[in-house]
């Protein structure tokens, strides 16, 4: 399964992504949020708890100057 996730615009939570995603299991959107963290590709903005959920951002990579 080498389909890419969408991720949704601006900050978002876990639920946001998986709702985003119907066609994929919730596990993998949580696995490949974790490798877009790992890869630096996503960034987490806000902190969950039990009480308050975690927010999520993607990362838009700078361009190189001179590109």
């Amino acid at each position: 399964m080498n389909e890419p996730i969408n991720w949704p615009r601006g900050e978002f939570t876990i639920e946001e992504a998986v709702s985003l995603n119907p066609a994929f299991p919730e596990p993998l959107v949580r696995k490949k949020l974790s490798e877009a963290m790992a890869a630096k590709a996503i960034v987490q903005t806000q902190k969950g708890d039990r009480r308050i959920k975690g927010k999520f951002q993607v990362v838009t990579p700078a361009v190189p100057a001179g590109t």
